[in-house]
């Protein structure tokens, strides 16, 4: 399984606002996101995120810089 990490800094209320608002209702069906936030970052773990699979960009006015994203795949562990 693919994970998306997507991290923006920033003004954390007004990104949240904006995620919920503009884009968890254009996540495809079976998409499921996961918010963390510390006191100027949001985190995004999104999955199952396929290859190519991008987000939006948020209002210059919400970000410190540019949000970073990291494709991540699931790792089997030998039991």
């Amino acid at each position: 399984m693919r994970v998306l990490m997507w991290e923006a800094k920033g003004d954390a209320d007004g990104l949240i606002a904006w995620w919920r608002d503009h884009v968890e209702p254009g996540l495809p069906d079976g998409v499921v996101a996961e918010l963390y936030r510390s006191a100027d970052r949001v985190v995004a773990l999104v999955r199952p995120a396929e290859s190519g699979f991008r987000l939006p960009e948020p209002p210059a006015e919400l970000i410190a810089r540019p949000p970073h994203v990291w494709p991540f795949e699931t790792v089997s562990v030998a039991t």
